[in-house]
């Protein structure tokens, strides 16, 4: 299969070694002292976005235009702030005084861009008490708030402490194992995920913990909590416990280890497989193959699988081909268009489907996107899974990350993902072979003939079906007639029951709910 680095949320991570240059041609109206360790971090942080954006950016762009709105926006932290372009020149002005003139570099010279972009916010903290007031990262923050909105509005900043959250949630942390409930300021283990350190030391769901080492948790904020709890790999983090079963609190060490935030839940129900996946990280299509054997291994009848994405925000992309070749033999998963010739890929089925030729349905509402959006257009663009549920959020884009100098990272938007029908996901979305959404009216009569299985009921199915038909060749009208839905309903399981034990209605929807495959 044809795999690489690259991901919705992630690719592997890229590093520059950017050195603070010495630019020709930018001028102060009076020179400035010499660079701080913290400002050259700060050179070097513009640098390296200034330069991705340059070569990676999915669409054609200046420096020019992000640099000039994010200068712009830092007017909201202190009004007297201003910048001006005044055609030839920069020009940044604190009331009626001049702070700054720089010559404007051409539209994409990133490295002068960065330059002046680099002293105009040096000036601005020196000159504004606003500005000294918030603290060092917090105006990068803003700067590239401002600057980045003019890309799209996946293309992000993140500084370093978000930057460490973010990749925990894709990567990995050191930790024990536990998913914490947070009330009133104490802190209860609400799940204890099996396999892990925890499960291993014997927590429970339940457990109260009230020290970490000799350090007290009652009244620590969550954030603070969290931080306590993980460490480095092998560690020893020594719990208190306040456990109802117990007199006395007891005492249990549990020895950190790499922890990948589970995504996958399954349960075998009246011959149904149902699999929620929640997102899309590093262990989710290994987890997922795990689900898949354990259910082989039951020795019970599967005769269908439901694939539940709904409220799916996405992740990583070689998860989401990895998860969708499970279900398909061969062909066409996703492609990927950008600007930058690494951001023109093609995926492929290529592993064997683990499920051996059973129904498929997929769910989907308007809060499954990205990469759960990828799986559920593969399945349905190569006619192996019928979509039920609300139209999908619609976000057509992949997203690079690059570590920056300052450990904060660029989320970059550098691929645009196209399904092997040929559409192009943004702002369309993948829509259901059977929608649910709009008022729940509307599901009554069908649902109550779907309960009893009538005749009446088969027959408004394939009703619904054909309205999807009618108009799966216009992604646009296809959508209003079947909008979003933040709901999971429960009317979405008991019509993918219904049709996984129904054969015609099931191998109806396959045809009418998939686009025909485009020529390629």
């Amino acid at each position: 299969m044809g795999k690489t680095g690259i991901s919705v949320l992630s690719v592997n991570s890229l590093f520059f070694a950017v050195a603070a240059l010495a630019v020709a041609g930018v001028t102060a109206c009076s020179t400035p002292a010499p660079e701080s360790p913290e400002q050259v971090t700060q050179l070097e942080v513009i640098e390296t976005v200034f330069e991705n954006i340059n070569k990676r950016y999915a669409a054609a762009t200046t420096i020019k235009t992000v640099s000039l709105a994010g200068l712009k926006r830092l007017s909201e932290t202190d009004a007297l702030l201003a910048v001006d372009d005044t055609g030839g020149s920069v020009e940044l002005r604190y009331a009626d005084r001049i702070l700054g003139s720089w010559p404007e570099p051409t539209p994409n010279d990133h490295d002068n861009w960065a330059a002046l972009t680099s002293r105009a916010l040096t000036l601005a903290r020196s000159e504004s008490d606003k500005i000294q007031a918030d603290e060092h990262g917090n105006l990068l923050k803003r700067f590239f708030s401002g600057g980045l909105a003019k890309l799209d509005r996946y293309t992000r900043y993140d500084g370093p402490d978000q930057a460490r959250n973010t990749r925990a949630r894709r990567e990995g942390f050191g930790g024990l194992g536990v998913t914490i409930r947070y009330e009133n300021g104490n802190t209860y283990v609400r799940k204890v995920h099996e396999g892990t350190p925890a499960f291993r030391a014997g927590l429970k769901a339940g457990d109260h913990i009230t020290h970490i080492g000799k350090t007290a948790l009652t009244g620590l904020s969550q954030r603070d909590v969290i931080t306590k709890l993980r460490g480095p790999i092998h560690s020893g983090a020594d719990l208190t416990i306040s456990r109802e079963a117990s007199l006395t609190p007891v005492k249990i060490t549990v020895i950190r280890a790499h922890i990948i935030l589970p995504t996958i839940e399954s349960k075998l129900e009246n011959v149904i497989l149902k699999i929620e996946i929640s997102g899309f990280n590093q262990g989710t299509s290994r987890s997922l193959g795990k689900a898949l054997s354990g259910a082989e291994r039951g020795g019970d009848d599967v005769k269908g699988v439901i694939l539940d994405l709904r409220g799916n925000p996405g992740g990583l992309l070689d998860q989401a081909v990895a998860v969708a070749d499970f279900f398909l033999n061969d062909g066409r998963i996703i492609s990927t268009r950008g600007r930058h010739r690494r951001a023109n890929q093609i995926f492929d089925a290529s592993w064997g489907e683990r499920v051996h030729n059973l129904p498929i349905v997929v769910l989907i509402n308007g809060r499954s996107a990205s990469a759960s959006e990828i799986v559920a257009t593969a399945l349905r663009d190569r006619g192996r899974a019928v979509v039920v549920g609300a139209s999908s959020y619609g976000k057509g884009s992949v997203q690079t990350i690059i570590r920056l100098p300052n450990r904060g990272e660029l989320t970059l938007t550098w691929a645009h993902m196209i399904a092997p029908s040929g559409f192009n996901l943004q702002n369309h979305g993948v829509i259901p072979a059977i929608c649910t959404s709009g008022p729940e009216d509307r599901l009554g009569p069908l649902m109550n003939a779907i309960k009893s299985a009538t005749a009446s009921g088969q027959t408004a199915l394939i009703a619904m079906l054909r309205s999807r038909h009618a108009v799966r060749t216009d992604p646009i009208g296809a959508r209003k007639l079947c909008p979003p839905s933040k709901l999971k309903r429960s009317e979405d399981i008991e019509i993918a029951r219904y049709i996984l034990t129904h054969e015609n209605i099931y191998l109806q929807a396959l045809h009418d709910g998939a686009p025909a495959i485009a020529e390629r």
